[in-house]
C-alpha cells in the first residue's frame, strides 16, 4: 500500500501541475498578481540541483529501478545489495530499503489474508533489518531526504512516533515540496498541537495544502473548504483540489453542494475513479437510481478491480434492494484492499439490513480498528446495540462517535436517544440542546426537547421549541407526524392559557390530517367554541399538561 500512496502523490504532483493558473489568468487578475509579487523572490538562486552520476553503478541501477517498476522487490533489493553498504551512493540506499520495506509490507498484507486477521496482529518482518541499517546513518547525518522519509516510516512502523514525527518535520523543512512526507505526519498529530506543529516548520506555500488536509482529515470542514476554495485560485483546474472541496462539503453533510462539485470533477476528469464510492453515497442518500447506475457502469468499464468501482456497484445494488449482491461486490472491495474503510463500514451496513448483527458488529469492529477517529464505524456500532435494546452498549459506542465527531448533531441525538429510553431525562436534554447547538439539519432534536421539557415541567420552554418547530416545518412545507404533534400540544396549551383565537387556528390546521388529530381537533373546536359562546375563558389552572 506504501507504493501505491507514492505513485498517487506522483499522479496528484502531476495533476497539480497541469491545474496551475496560467499567465493570463494572472494578467487578467489584479489580485493574483499582488499575490504572485509579493511571494515571488527574483534574486533567488537555487542552494543545489540534484545531479545523478552515473558511474560504473549506473547501469545496476537502472536495472535495479526497472525490477522495482515490475513490483520485484526482493529480486531489486539482491541486485543492489552491494552497492547499498555505502552511503556515498544515496539512490542505491534508498532504492534498495525500500525494496525490502515494499516485499515486507507485501508479505504483512499476504499474512492478513491468509489469517483474515486485522491489521493490527501482522508486522512487517523487515522493518527491524531496515532501521538496524539507517539509524546510525541518520545520527551522523549522512541520509538524504527520501531516506530519511524512509527512515521515518520505519519508527512509525515500530510505534516510536514522537521520533518519526520529528524526522518527518526534518524532513519538510529540508525538502517542503514533499507530499508524502505532509501526509505521514498529518495523523501524527491532534488539534492541540497542530500549531507547535507548524511553527516548528519553515514557512511555506505547502503548509497551506498541509492544513487543508489536516482539517479534512479532522472534520474541520468549513475550515479545509475556506483553504482548498483559495488554493483553487491558483489551481484552477485542479482534480485534486475539486476532490477535496466535494469531500468536504459531503463530510458537512452539504449534499446539494457538494453533488455539483463532484459533477464538475467527474467533467474534468472522466476516468477517474478515486472518490467515486464518496460520489455514488450521495447519490444513494439522494435516491437517484439513474444517475447510480450511469456510474456504476462508468466504473466498472474504467476499473472493475478496484476497491472504489465495487463499493459503487455494491451501493447501487443496495439502493435497488438486493442487499445480497451488494454484500458481494463489497466483500469484492475488500479482497482487494483489506484496509478500505468504506467497504467495512458500508457491509456493516448491509448486514444490519439483513439482519445479521454478528456480521455487522463484526464488520464495524474492523473499520474502528483501521480508523478509531472513524465516526461513521462507531456510529454503526451503537445502532446495532440499539437494535438489540442493549442501550448501555449502545451509549457507549455513540459516545466514541460523538468524541470523533463533536459538532455533529446525529451524534448528540443518538445519545440523547438512548438516555431517554434509559429513564435519564435529564442527560437527554442535556444531550438535546447540544444537538440543536450542533445545528441539527434533521429537525429531530427540537420535537423531542420539547415532549422532555413538557414532562419536566418546563412549559413555557416546551411550547417555544413547539413554535419554532411549527415554524421550521411551514418554512420547508413539510407535513408529517411531528407536524400534527406540534399543533395539537399548541392548542391545547393555547385553550389551558385561555388564547382561544389562537387555539382555534392551531386546531383548525389538524382538519388536514386523518385519524386521531382530525377526532382531537374535533373535540377542541366544539370545547373553544362553547368557551367563546358563553364568553368565559378556560381557568388556567385547569386541565392536564397539552400532550395527550
Amino acid at each position: 500500500m506504501v507504493t501505491l500512496q507514492l505513485s498517487n502523490n506522483l499522479c496528484r504532483a502531476g495533476e497539480m501541475l497541469l491545474g496551475v493558473t496560467t499567465q493570463a489568468d494572472v494578467d487578467n487578475s489584479a489580485f493574483l498578481r499582488g499575490f504572485v509579487a509579493a511571494n515571488l523572490d527574483a534574486g533567488y538562486k537555487f542552494e543545489r540541483v540534484h545531479t545523478e552520476v552515473f558511474d560504473e553503478a549506473g547501469d545496476v541501477l537502472a536495472v535495479a529501478r526497472t525490477l522495482f517498476d515490475l513490483r520485484e522487490f526482493r529480486k531489486c533489493a539482491d541486485l543492489l545489495k552491494e552497492l547499498a553498504g555505502s552511503p556515498s551512493n544515496q539512490s542505491a540506499l534508498f532504492l534498495y530499503h525500500y525494496a525490502l520495506f515494499l516485499a515486507g509490507d507485501a508479505r504483512k498484507e499476504e499474512e492478513m489474508f491468509e489469517q483474515e486477521a486485522n491489521p493490527n496482529t501482522a508486522t512487517n518482518p523487515e522493518v527491524r533489518q531496515i532501521l538496524k541499517a539507517l539509524e546510525p546513518l541518520a545520527r551522523q547525518n549522512k541520509l538524504n531526504e527520501v531516506n530519511m522519509y524512509l527512515y521515518g516510516l520505519v519508527l512509525r512502523e515500530e510505534q516510536r512516533l514522537d521520533e518519526a514525527r520529528a524526522v518527518f518535520m526534518k524532513v519538510l523543512n529540508a525538502f517542503p515540496c514533499f507530499w508524502s512526507a505532509w501526509l505521514e505526519l498529518c495523523p501524527m498529530i491532534t488539534n492541540e498541537d497542530v500549531k507547535t506543529i507548524l511553527l516548528g516548520l519553515n514557512d511555506h506555500w505547502m503548509k497551506n495544502f498541509f492544513l487543508a488536509s489536516f482539517s479534512l482529515e479532522k472534520y474541520r470542514n468549513p475550515s479545509s473548504i475556506e483553504v482548498y476554495s483559495g488554493l483553487l485560485c491558483f489551481f484552477k483546474r485542479s482534480s485534486f483540489l475539486l476532490n477535496q472541496i466535494a469531500t468536504a462539503f459531503y463530510n458537512n453533510q452539504d449534499f446539494d453542494v457538494s453533488l455539483e462539485w463532484f459533477e464538475k470533477l467527474v467533467e474534468l476528469d472522466p476516468y477517474r475513479f478515486e472518490s467515486m464510492d464518496t460520489y455514488s453515497n450521495i447519490l444513494y442518500i439522494k435516491e437517484n437510481h439513474g444517475e447510480l447506475a450511469n456510474l456504476a457502469l462508468r466504473c466498472f468499464y474504467n476499473n472493475k478491480y478496484t476497491p472504489e468501482t465495487c463499493c459503487v456497484i455494491g451501493n447501487y445494488y443496495s439502493l435497488m434492494g438486493d442487499h445480497v449482491k451488494a454484500v458481494i461486490y463489497f466483500r469484492k472491495a475488500l479482497k482487494l484492499d483489506r484496509s478500505c474503510l468504506a467497504a467495512w463500514t458500508l457491509i456493516g451496513h448491509e448486514y444490519l439490513e439483513l439482519k445479521n448483527i454478528a456480521g455487522a458488529i463484526e464488520a464495524y469492529r474492523n473499520a474502528v480498528e483501521i480508523d478509531p477517529k472513524d465516526f461513521r464505524a462507531w456510529y454503526g456500532l451503537g445502532q446495532t446495540y440499539e437494535l438489540q435494546n442493549m442501550h448501555n452498549y449502545a451509549l457507549y459506542y455513540f459516545t466514541r462517535a460523538g468524541l470523533a465527531r463533536p459538532k455533529d448533531a446525529r451524534m448528540w441525538n443518538a445519545i440523547g436517544n438512548c438516555y431517554e429510553k434509559m429513564e435519564k431525562k435529564l442527560e437527554a436534554q442535556k444531550c438535546y440542546e447540544r444537538a440543536e447547538n450542533c445545528k441539527d439539519k434533521e429537525g429531530i432534536a427540537l420535537h423531542r426537547l420539547a415532549k422532555l421539557y413538557d414532562l419536566l415541567g418546563m412549559e413555557e420552554k416546551a411550547t417555544k421549541c413547539m413554535e419554532e418547530n411549527l415554524r421550521r416545518k411551514d418554512e420547508e412545507h413539510i407535513v408529517d407526524k411531528e407536524l400534527g404533534e406540534c399543533l395539537l400540544y399548541l392548542a391545547r396549551y393555547h385553550k389551558k392559557a385561555g388564547n382561544l383565537e389562537k387555539a382555534l387556528a392551531y386546531a383548525r390546521r389538524l382538519y388536514d390530517f386523518n385519524g386521531t388529530e382530525r377526532e382531537e381537533a374535533n373535540t377542541l373546536i366544539y370545547e373553544i367554541n362553547l368557551a367563546l359562546t358563553a364568553g368565559t375563558a378556560v381557568n388556567p389552572a385547569a386541565g392536564v399538561s397539552p400532550f395527550p
